[in-house]
Formats: structure tokens, sequence, C-alpha cells
């Protein structure tokens, strides 16, 4: 494949995990074969929202008279680590969240069969989408703070990209609900040959964290409970009749949760 058809991938990927590119006129082909790029989609959103951060805490800094080297007092952390969220939340329109709490709802009700995916389609928010929200949402906003607070830069960086992949290894380890559907098409694309170089990708990026001070146990249990995460999820979306799109949004707020408290 050539450098070209890489790029064109990659930015349909981009544009419609996000907002950073400019829209493109998607194929249930071309779609599919942007799945593979998700992650590296996931890198460039988390180099934005950590710039972003970045800045902030050095304007505070400069305002302060703090310095980075000495650490971030917790107040500029929460406020740097916030506008990370809002950024995410803007470049993202909200899509993955919006699946967290649609998802969050329909298992909350403890409904089956149809009536589980009649939840899962309504666009209103209940109160288990609605805690489901708060918890993901908090939980992120404090462990991004922490990274940020110790001068962590790495960390908000690569966790979009590590949510992105959680969504890649869900739709390789669950059949889709419907084909033609965007959880279809994200199954598709997620073949054999992709699963095998997103394992593989997880285990040098471990190794890589391992490298620059992240513990051994750390590492374990970031790619065991991860993988149990997903097996959870796998589980509940064959439960009820296969993937859709909601089952892969809360895979990547979830994943990316998961990533931020594991790395702390």
């Amino acid at each position: 494949m050539s450098p070209a058809a890489w790029g064109g991938r990659f930015l349909d990927a981009l544009a419609f995990l996000t907002r950073l590119a400019p829209p493109r006129s998607f194929t249930a082909q071309s779609l599919a074969a942007s799945v593979p790029w998700f992650a590296p989609a996931g890198l460039a959103l988390g180099c934005l929202c950590t710039l972003a951060a970045w800045l902030a805490l050095t304007i505070l800094s400069t305002a302060t008279g703090a310095s980075h080297a000495m650490g971030t007092a917790w107040p500029a952390a929460a406020l740097a680590a916030w506008l990370w969220l809002a950024l995410e939340l803007w470049s993202t329109r909200g899509l993955h969240w919006d699946g967290l709490a649609d998802l969050g709802d329909a298992c909350g009700s403890g409904a089956s069969g149809a009536r589980f995916r009649e939840i899962l389609r309504d666009s209103r928010l209940g109160a288990f989408g609605a805690l489901s929200l708060l918890l993901i949402f908090s939980g992120q906003w404090l462990a991004l703070a922490w990274h940020l607070a110790a001068g962590q830069w790495l960390m908000p960086v690569l966790a979009p990209a590590w949510g992105r992949a959680c969504a890649v290894w869900l739709a390789a380890s669950a059949p889709p609900h419907n084909p033609d559907s965007l959880g279809g098409l994200a199954c598709t694309g997620a073949g054999p040959t992709v699963r095998r170089v997103y394992r593989l990708g997880a285990l040098l990026l471990v190794c890589l964290l391992a490298a620059l001070g992240l513990s051994l146990w750390q590492g374990l249990v970031l790619i065991v409970a991860q993988y149990c995460l997903t097996r959870r999820l796998a589980a509940q979306a064959r439960s009820h009749g296969g993937l859709s799109g909601d089952f892969l949004g809360a895979a990547i707020e979830l994943g990316q949760l998961w990533f931020l408290l594991a790395t702390l």
C-alpha cells in the first residue's frame, strides 16, 4: 500500500472519530478500512488535548511563579485536566460518551432481548446513563489531574490512543448486531491481522512504558485487566444480540479511564 493510501485511511479515521480533519465521504469499504488507524487517530487527539493542557499550565505557572519542574499545584492541574476533557469532548462531538450513556441505561435497566435494544437506541438520558457519565468523567478528570500535577505528560498523550485501541479489540472479539451498521463495519475492519498487530502494539507500548519507569506490576495489571474488561464487554454484547456502535463508544471511554488509572 502506498503512503498516500495510508494517509487517506488515517484521515478517514480522524474524520470519523473526531472533527480534527475535514469532512470526508465514506463508503462501507472505506470506513472498514479506516479501523486499523483508530489508535493513530487517538494519538493525534491525545497530542492536541495534552498540548492545550500544557499551555494552560504554562500560563498558570507564569502567573503564579511556579515551575513545571517543581510539580504543579492541584487547582491548576485540575483546571488543565478539565480543559483536556472539554477539548476531547468538543473534538469527538461527544460521540463515545453518548455510547457510554446509552449502554449504561440499557445495562442498568436489566432488560434483555428487544427491550434492551430499544433502550440502547433511545436518545433520552436515563438515571443509569447519567451515573455512568458522572463516574467515568470524574474518574478521568481526577486521573488526568493527578498525571498533570506530577508532570507526567506522556500518559495523557497515549490515553486516547489506548481507548481507540480498545474499540478495535472489542470489535475483533464479538459479532455485530447488524453487519451493515457502524458497529458491523468496525467488526469487518478488525480482522485477524489487525487484531494481532494491535495486541503486539499493546505489548510493545507496555515495554516502552516499563523502560520509562512504569513498574512491572502496573504493566501486568494494565494488560490483564484490560483483557478482562474487553472480554466482559464482548460477552455482554453477545448476550444481547451482538455489537453496536454504543458498545464501541463505551469501550473507548472505559479503556481510556483504565489506562489513566493503571499508569498513575
